[in-house]
């Protein structure tokens, strides 16, 4: 693994993160299944879809965790190459546990906002769940940019609330992030903090709309974006 400094506030801020990360680890897999009521893995699969993925294809998936976009990314083109990084150590060390004999994932314990990457080494970068986590989410889209090869594809799936600020068509999901989640997530883990986090930051974060924005002042166009969850998860797929 290989690491990279940050500025103090940045560097600060993605300390408590990883943190936070590190101490949910033994539970992470469970949880990801569970809250998401199994969903997560449909999601991914669009993801990748969307994203297409080719033989010889250099990808990066960024706030990795243990591994879940890396390995349907190499079950779908088992030729492309899958690169992770992740400021949590205890998450890519799951990662790596998991890595098939004779398959190679080079894992980079790092912050967005800092890739040790050299500008255009990749043909595809995913990040699923982990934008709104990112320290200097402005700093970190630049970094996604700077590392895509010109017409490279960046495939996002976060959470976001609606330009009205309410949460999808049903009320329910609203109702499911700011109760469940924390209870569930503290019944299983001992965590409430962390996952009272993770409920607070998924109904926080930008409108999606924003976050085309942003993407388009980072450098990237043509973003777009599809609801694959009660117009709350939602898909975003930009190129470089």
């Amino acid at each position: 693994m290989t690491t990279r400094p940050a500025d103090d506030a940045v560097r600060q801020k993605s300390h408590r993160i990883a943190g936070m990360f590190n101490h949910i680890a033994p539970t992470y897999d469970l949880l990801n299944r569970l809250l998401s009521m199994g969903l997560d893995k449909r999601w991914r699969s669009l993801a990748l879809k969307a994203g297409s993925p080719k033989p010889t294809e250099r990808w990066l998936d960024l706030a990795a965790g243990s591994g879940d976009m890396v390995f349907a990314g190499l079950k779908l083109s088992p030729a492309s190459h899958w690169f992770a990084a992740d400021p949590s150590r205890e998450l890519l060390l799951r990662l790596q546990k998991k890595v098939p004999p004779g398959v190679k994932v080079p894992a980079a314990l790092t912050r967005a906002e800092d890739l040790p990457y050299a500008d255009g080494t990749f043909d595809g970068v995913t990040v699923a769940f982990g934008v709104r986590n990112f320290a200097d989410t402005h700093r970190g889209l630049r970094e996604l940019a700077r590392v895509l090869k010109p017409g490279g594809r960046l495939i996002i799936l976060e959470f976001h609330p609606s330009a009205a600020g309410q949460w999808g068509v049903n009320p329910l999901v609203k109702f499911y992030l700011h109760n469940v989640i924390p209870l569930v997530g503290a019944l299983v883990s001992q965590q409430y903090k962390a996952y009272r986090y993770l409920s607070d930051s998924s109904r926080n974060f930008w409108t999606v709309e924003h976050l085309a924005q942003e993407l388009r002042d980072a450098g990237f166009a043509k973003a777009q974006w599809q609801s694959v969850f009660a117009q709350s998860v939602m898909l975003t797929r930009a190129i470089r």
